[in-house]
């Protein structure tokens, strides 16, 4: 009996800890296209701008460039407002204008 009772809580423990893992995460996810405007090397940030005038930023210049285009994947953090949105995934280059004025 005693090694059934053990058997019977440690599939409670186990089922626990997967129904966690399958949380939602706060939250809607979105898809938001930016700009490059400020490239940071020595401090390793870009500084993007959506097409309504908001500045974005993210770690790791590598070969980002002024003027080259952004997709980021933003999290609205639950919330209306747009200045707790979160970048949640890793940038994505979509191009560049090749007139695009040196900044």
């Amino acid at each position: 009996m005693t090694k059934l009772i053990a058997l019977i809580n440690a599939l409670i423990a186990l089922l626990t800890a997967f129904v966690g893992t399958l949380s939602k995460p706060v939250g809607n996810e979105y898809a938001l296209t930016t700009q490059v405007v400020q490239v940071d090397y020595e401090n390793d940030v870009v500084v993007c701008q959506d097409f309504n005038g908001n500045l974005w930023e993210f770690e790791g210049c590598e070969d980002w460039m002024y003027g080259d285009i952004a997709s980021l994947v933003m999290n609205d953090m639950g919330t209306p407002e747009i200045y707790d949105d979160e970048i949640v995934a890793p940038p994505r280059y979509s191009g560049y204008f090749d007139g695009f004025p040196k900044g």
